[in-house]
């Protein structure tokens, strides 16, 4: 009860915040508040730029971002300075406030957590989940959804999270299909969520999806894992080891690590230690007949991508200034884009340094590189030098 009374009046202040300047008459808004506008707009504008450089976002999903951040500015720009409304009237003012005070009753009454009086905290947040999931399942079941590959993985790992895994391999299964089962991660998605619906049928159906995804990502940790389990049920043990070692070498969580390690020390293996402190060093230099193309503020991408398959994220990078040349450095699993995909997950990576003209990570025609692999074997540092003009 006493929850009821405090809440009407937050309402009853709220509707009066807004009725009392329609009351007393409409002031236009100082220019202080357009500009507090763009900073805005402009510190989230940095925010995509950063995500667009280090990886994490595709140029389609940074156009699209930009385009509903540019939108959203100038409409906020057009409705502040578009004039003021029309004159004083009280009648609006009330108005305002019976429509706050119903609107509030309203909402609260169809989406409050009024179930927590009655379900209790635990059963009102996972409804609330389960709702949330139910919405996503039935926009992507339109037309529009059908092609949204995000929101198909999405809803397959919330399926997988809720335990249901029938419906997870389905979300997965959709979501491979837009792949064309050249995306390794929707693959072994799919394959353990097959796993977990039917576990009979794993060395089937299961296991070769995981064996195909690791052919194109030797580093994929769920198809190491089951990859593993799939070879020690065919009796190599060996090959189960080595798999199971490759994950331990990209530095899983110790709870995860302590499961892997009893699964190789079962297997009559020997657990390796993690790949802490690989780094590759390097001398990166800018050639001298290149140097009056090159300003001192323009942007200087170092990242490494395995030599086999180059068409995703960096595994790390780091961003200079050309100023900053000649410089040694050191590029390592410290400095990974994603998380668990390592440098020393890899036999051979391509280690490429260039002068981004446009200041974006996606390479342009003008920019400015050079680049040179490295061999985990040997391990030697690279010299590298900018000396290539891209066409």
């Amino acid at each position: 009860m006493i929850f009821f009374l405090i809440a009407s009046g937050m309402v009853l202040v709220a509707a009066l915040t807004l009725a009392l300047p329609l009351w007393r008459g409409r002031v236009p808004e100082s220019a202080g508040a357009a500009d507090a506008n763009r900073l805005v707009h402009a510190s989230r504008l940095e925010e995509l730029d950063s995500d667009l450089e280090a990886g994490r976002l595709s140029r389609d999903d940074y156009a699209a971002a930009r385009g509903d951040l540019e939108t959203d500015l100038a409409g906020g720009l057009a409705q502040r300075y578009s004039g003021a409304a029309a004159g004083p009237e009280r009648l609006w003012a009330a108005i305002a406030a019976v429509l706050v005070l119903a609107i509030a009753g309203g909402l609260y009454w169809g989406y409050g957590n009024w179930r927590v009086g009655s379900e209790g905290v635990q059963a009102a947040s996972a409804q609330a989940v389960v709702d949330m999931v139910d919405k996503l399942a039935q926009r992507l079941r339109t037309p529009e959804g059908q092609g949204d590959l995000q929101g198909w993985d999405m809803l397959g790992h919330s399926y997988m999270i809720m335990g249901r895994y029938p419906d997870a391999a389905q979300a997965f299964d959709h979501a491979r299909k837009l792949t064309n089962d050249a995306n390794p991660l929707e693959l072994a998605s799919y394959a353990e969520a097959l796993t977990l619906t039917d576990p009979d049928s794993f060395m089937d159906k299961a296991l070769p999806l995981f064996e195909k995804a690791l052919q194109m990502d030797p580093s994929n940790t769920q198809a190491l894992w089951y990859g593993g389990l799939g070879a020690l049920q065919r009796g190599d043990q060996k090959l189960a080891i080595q798999r199971w070692n490759a994950i331990l070498a990209q530095n899983p969580p110790a709870d995860y690590r302590a499961y892997i390690e009893k699964a190789i020390t079962d297997a009559g293996g020997r657990p390796n230690g993690p790949a802490v402190g690989v780094f590759i060093g390097m001398h990166v230099s800018l050639a001298p007949e290149l140097a009056a193309k090159a300003g001192p503020d323009d942007t200087v991408f170092v990242y490494a991508k395995p030599v086999a398959d180059d068409s995703g994220p960096p595994l790390a990078v780091k961003r200079l200034r050309v100023r900053d040349l000649p410089v040694d450095l050191k590029l390592g699993d410290a400095d990974a884009v994603v998380p668990g995909r390592v440098i020393s997950g890899y036999d051979v990576v391509t280690v490429t340094a260039r002068v981004s003209k446009g200041g974006t990570a996606a390479a342009h025609s003008g920019d400015l590189v050079g680049h040179q692999d490295w061999n985990k074997a040997t391990g030697k540092p690279l010299a590298i030098v900018i000396d290539t003009v891209m066409k």
